[in-house]
């Protein structure tokens, strides 16, 4: 039997960049690279870490990698220094906890 859960993604942005067709983050990806965002992946909030309130976006991520994000979509053109994006992403579990279950 599968069981879904959520996983949270996120990137911390550097600096920002138009590039054609959206924007390229100069930053770093969360913790853990298993929760880092894949082309396709959609970030729907920013904030701040200095106290910047959270804003509503929908940038969806084009290409990752461990320095960079390039992402199309609305709001990037908000996005600062500083900010941090984020969004989950859907998982589908197999793992050996749930066959047991069959």
């Amino acid at each position: 039997m599968m069981s879904v859960r959520s996983e949270r993604l996120s990137f911390s942005v550097e600096s920002v960049q138009d590039v054609p067709g959206g924007w390229q983050l100069a930053g770093e990806p969360g913790y853990h690279p298993r929760h880092w965002a894949r082309p396709g992946d959609r970030f729907d909030r920013a904030c701040g870490e200095h106290g910047r309130e959270e804003r509503t976006v929908d940038l969806v991520v084009v290409e990752l990698t461990g320095t960079s994000a390039i992402v199309t979509g609305s709001g990037g053109d908000q996005l600062r220094p500083g900010d941090i994006v984020s969004g989950e992403r859907l998982v589908q579990d197999s793992g050996p906890a749930s066959e047991g279950l069959r």
